[in-house]
């Protein structure tokens, strides 16, 4: 028995179109795998950091308030103090 096997344009796009979805698949399935192996932080350390930030962030507004009241409160110590 004998066996001739000839490439016809479908064979061909067959094979093309099943080496893409393969490439594919594969790109994916080592995306899932990437994702799943990467550290996420612990709960503690994002919870701190955004503890921190907020921190920072009141000090700064806070600081800024002051700086923007400093002439109207030098105002009105300077008007206590001559009424005194």
């Amino acid at each position: 028995m004998e066996y001739r096997f000839s490439l016809t344009p479908r064979l061909i796009a067959l094979a093309i179109f099943s080496g893409v979805a393969m490439l594919v698949l594969l790109f994916a399935l080592g995306y899932q795998i990437g994702q799943s192996m990467a550290e996420r932080p612990a709960p503690a350390v994002a919870e701190n950091a955004a503890k921190r930030a907020r921190q920072q962030l009141t000090g700064k507004v806070s600081s800024e308030a002051a700086a923007a009241a400093a002439p109207v409160t030098e105002r009105v110590n300077a008007a206590q103090k001559a009424a005194q």
